[in-house]
């Protein structure tokens, strides 16, 4: 990587793994991407270290896993102080900058009392954002009465939530317009100007970008010129009664899903967990093809990648004019997936491939640049590493990563990924503050509670995930080699006196 100066990283938030032109999924145009995975290794088997987003963000952006953070839901009450890739290209006297939607921190922390440079030392979040719809007169759109005032005047950074404040506001405004959002108004709009105007006045110097987008994130507003989807061009969904049969915990998240269609998310945990510990409650789930009906959601959200590809257009095309094509290494993925009706559920907050295994592309001028596809299985604490090692930058040794360009890995490599319950769907599915551990080889997938029944399936016969063997007697000897590499690996962190935030 001689003549690689520069890195610009793409992150997108919930883009299920296969929600891709290049992955041949016809819901989606992504010629952008499609352009950017001709020119790349595309890493078929990408795993995220949480399927929800805070944990997720802190582990890529460190290198470190979640329970070595300390940071396992977005609902907690502190913030990490791990040192970032940021920070490590800041001090090899790179200009720095991130622009977008972060997450690093709780919903329930003020940014004003943590420091959220992160070492980027161009910073633009969601109090940026607020900043950007004041400049652009937005709330003269709007009715201002259904927002917080601190939207529109004075501090943004002392909102507590800030997240659901800023999204509150461009969501007002699409009931008002047919549900769309104008192009000038979005997340990614914001980002993109922000970071066009830093790489503008910085550019000559070597650069480190992280370019994260909003979307398809719900809410699901975009442009009203951004192509709808056909039906028929909806990837199928094929649901077995046997996961019913052999998985309670799954049958507890649609009861509850389907009880409390309006606010899964964000329902009151001792409701969900009422779910969590009377069975009688999930004995009836009432999942059909009727009363689950994702269509209208999976077209929205087909739409919303649609719309988030032209931005990652943008910024290869701005890469390109400044000259830049051929000395910048470009990253892009997701920070986790989205259920997307699988099993009978949408949102993420499990283990399934769906929720946690990400898209992933690595561009780098004069070595990936063909194309190639990748399909071992890999992690995405891995980009610390591959990314440091490719600019010269050293990294701690406890990094738990490899570097991808190394090639040192097989398909027999085990994958991790973690999360602790602390919203209404999870709580619902594994128990209020339940740390749930998965480790996913070659032959199988195994899920370790903190309390409760684990779960085991077969990587080989059951790829579809719908056949739980981890109360068969018959497999208890396949659950303690796969719960010894989970204690070997992210299992060597005590996560103690975890806290949820209501």
């Amino acid at each position: 990587m001689d003549k690689i100066k520069n890195i610009v990283w793409i992150l997108t938030d919930s883009q299920h793994s296969e929600a891709t032109g290049y992955m041949g999924n016809k819901a989606v145009r992504t010629p952008n991407l499609d352009r950017l995975a001709a020119r790349s290794r595309i890493f078929t088997s990408a795993y995220c270290q949480s399927p929800i987003c805070v944990p997720s963000r802190e582990s890529l952006i460190t290198g470190r896993y979640p329970s070595d953070l300390g940071i396992l839901h977005n609902k907690h009450d502190h913030a990490s102080t791990a040192e970032t890739l940021g920070h490590k290209f800041q001090k090899a006297g790179y200009r720095t900058c991130f622009s977008g939607k972060s997450h690093f921190i709780a919903d329930n922390l003020l940014f004003s009392e943590h420091d959220m440079n992160r070492g980027f030392e161009r910073y633009a979040d969601w109090d940026d954002y607020l900043y950007y719809l004041r400049k652009k007169n937005f709330f003269s759109e709007i009715d201002k009465s259904k927002v917080r005032e601190n939207c529109y005047q004075g501090d943004p950074r002392a909102m507590k939530e800030i997240e659901a404040a800023a999204i509150r506001c461009y969501s007002v405004y699409a009931q008002q317009h047919n549900g769309h959002l104008a192009d000038e108004y979005s997340v990614e709009r914001c980002a993109f100007e922000r970071a066009s105007d830093w790489l503008d006045e910085n550019h000559a110097d070597p650069f480190f970008l992280f370019y994260s987008l909003y979307r398809p994130h719900a809410p699901l507003a975009v442009p009203k010129d951004v192509e709808r989807p056909s039906i028929d061009d909806l990837p199928p969904l094929e649901w077995s009664e046997q996961d019913l049969a052999s998985t309670p915990s799954l049958r507890q998240r649609i009861a509850f899903m389907n009880n409390h269609a309006e606010n899964a998310y964000n329902a009151g945990l001792d409701l969900a967990g009422t779910y969590a510990e009377n069975p009688e409650l999930s004995e009836e789930p009432g999942r059909t093809k009727e009363v689950n009906s994702y269509d209208g959601f999976r077209i929205d959200y087909f739409r919303s990648v649609s719309y988030v590809d032209r931005y990652v257009g943008k910024m290869i095309e701005k890469l390109e004019a400044l000259g830049h094509a051929e000395d910048t290494m470009v990253v892009f993925t997701s920070d986790h997936g989205d259920m997307l009706g699988e099993h009978g559920l949408n949102l993420k907050m499990c283990f399934y491939d769906a929720a946690i295994k990400v898209p992933l592309l690595v561009h780098i001028p004069g070595e990936w640049d063909q194309g190639e596809r990748d399909d071992r299985p890999v992690m995405l604490l891995d980009l610390v590493p591959t990314i440091a090692k490719g600019f010269g930058i050293e990294t701690e040794e406890a990094l738990p990563g490899i570097d991808l360009t190394s090639d040192a890995y097989g398909y027999d490599r085990p994958v991790y990924s973690e999360i602790v319950s602390s919203f209404g769907a999870d709580v619902a599915q594994y128990g209020f503050e339940n740390h749930v551990r998965m480790v996913k080889t070659n032959a199988w997938k195994y899920l370790s509670k903190a309390f409760g029944n684990h779960e085991l399936y077969s990587v080989v016969d059951d790829p579809d995930e719908n056949s739980n063997l981890g109360d068969d007697p018959a497999y208890q000897d396949v659950c303690a080699q796969m719960q010894e590499l989970i204690d070997e690996h992210p299992g060597k962190y005590r996560v103690e006196n975890v806290t949820v935030v209501e």
